[in-house]
């Protein structure tokens, strides 16, 4: 096997390591020539699960995961390129994408620590992929059986692609020696008849965990043996998303969705109705900001000073970061500051609270690390906007547009493009990584120079 200090594995140069789990490691890696970023999934089981399993049997079932998915091709699905063999190493190909929903939503290997919230509309559109990737999986006799938040990638569009196909089983295949002593799923996500009987469950126990990723989403939290209504844990649900999701993770499979086809049709249901309500709770767009400017004054203690926000990029250890960007525990500000934005022309815009101006969209596309960098040289070369002094902002720049989510933000429009979702910002946090902001879930994270992002670019007014 490959030493955890080699720089190659085969042909393909390693960049990162991603992960690991029983059965194998995962890196990020160059495909030479083509200067190609791909994910590599390295066969490397533990000694305790060689001992237990043995390792021809954990060689098939490493091979049989490859080929669970080779010639599924659905949007929802990871696409795997290649099994590939060397006389040491045994390892597949795949795309490579930057996030996951563990990520986003926060949660951590802890996962029964409450976790970031996601806007229903965010949450749905997450969930109807989900559902999309199991029907086409489910149409081919596949069950995942690890459905679960770190199983779900996200690619730079919003784009949903289900990973990690190890615990996966197609039905009528024959269990692999000594696989009765594997772990199937993970236990908060589980469905309960996955627990006890893992070999027998069908697709139904799919659907459990989508549904648990879905009261995860709105709430915050996990499900408990008997679980709280979502809407008593957020105020912006109804009783229609009560019975959907309870519908869902119902403890015995007769009482759940039956397919996904009918559990995407109810979620279409479900959305349609909750679209409906809030949109009659809207008002004209002049009471809402009255209503925002009365809320802001009730609230001092959520508008932090607005000078000096810090300019100057710097290298923040993950120790400091919280303190040095004032975070909660969920990395969100702790404090907001109280904007004043005024529209220039149609490419930027300044906040008078802090006298930034700022790219009213921002690039295109997301890009690499060094990309960014040539883009923001770009924008002060062409002199945009009427500026030559753009720069990449600082995360704390770039938290100062954060604000928090209100019951009528689903009737505003965004100050901002939509459209670039994760920024990069001027704080390095390694020689290899950078700070960077998710724009639409307001929470700070870091990424490597190989990921990619959007760029908002600033610069100061005097």
């Amino acid at each position: 096997m490959t030493s955890k200090n080699s720089k190659y594995i085969g042909k393909y140069q390693i960049n990162a390591f991603l992960g690991s789990g029983s059965m194998g490691r995962v890196y990020r890696v160059t495909i030479p020539v083509l200067e190609k970023t791909a994910a590599l999934k390295l066969f490397t089981p533990s000694r305790s699960l060689i001992k237990k399993v043995g390792l021809t049997s954990l060689r098939a079932q490493f091979i049989h995961e490859a080929a669970v998915i080779a010639n599924i091709r659905h949007p929802n699905v990871m696409s795997i390129w290649s099994l590939e063999e060397t006389a040491a190493e045994l390892f597949y190909l795949m795309d490579y994408y930057c996030r996951n929903l563990g990520q986003l939503i926060g949660e951590s290997y802890w996962a029964d620590r409450p976790s970031r919230t996601v806007s229903v509309e965010k949450a749905c559109h997450y969930l109807a992929q989900i559902i999309e990737g199991l029907c086409r999986l489910h149409e081919a006799d596949i069950i995942h059986r690890d459905i679960k938040p770190f199983n779900i990638m996200i690619a730079d569009t919003g784009t949903v692609k289900i990973v990690d196909f190890g615990l996966s089983r197609r039905r009528g295949d024959k269990q692999f020696l000594g696989a009765e002593k594997l772990t199937i799923g993970t236990p908060f996500y589980s469905a309960p008849e996955q627990i006890d009987s893992p070999e027998t469950v069908d697709q139904r126990a799919d659907l459990y965990s989508a549904g648990v990723i879905l009261y995860r989403m709105l709430t915050g939290h996990l499900p408990d043996k008997i679980p709280a209504l979502p809407s008593e844990l957020n105020a912006q649900l109804d009783r229609n998303c009560d019975r959907f999701i309870l519908k869902a993770i119902a403890p015995h499979p007769d009482d759940r969705f039956q397919t996904a086809d009918t559990m995407s049709a109810g979620l279409k249901a479900f959305w349609v109705q909750y679209k409906n309500a809030r949109q009659r709770e809207c008002v004209a767009p002049d009471d809402i900001v009255q209503e925002k400017k009365t809320a802001s004054q009730n609230k001092p203690t959520q508008i932090k000073p607005t000078l000096p926000i810090r300019s100057e990029s710097s290298r923040i250890l993950a120790k400091d970061a919280r303190a040095v960007f004032n975070l909660d525990d969920l990395h969100q500000p702790a404090v907001f500051v109280e904007n004043a934005f005024q529209k220039i022309n149609d490419t930027t815009v300044i906040d008078h609270a802090t006298n930034l101006v700022w790219q009213q969209s921002g690039s295109r596309y997301p890009m690499m690390w060094d990309q960014a960098q040539r883009y923001i040289r770009m924008l002060s070369e062409s002199g945009f906007g009427g500026y030559r002094n753009w720069r990449m902002p600082t995360i704390n720049e770039i938290l100062s547009l954060v604000n928090p989510m209100h019951d009528d933000d689903f009737c505003m429009e965004p100050v901002f493009s939509p459209d670039q979702k994760w920024l990069w910002s001027s704080d390095t946090r390694s020689k290899k990584s950078v700070w960077t902001v998710d724009a639409q879930m307001g929470f700070v994270t870091c990424s490597d120079l190989f990921d990619y992002n959007f760029v908002k670019a600033v610069c100061s007014v005097t």
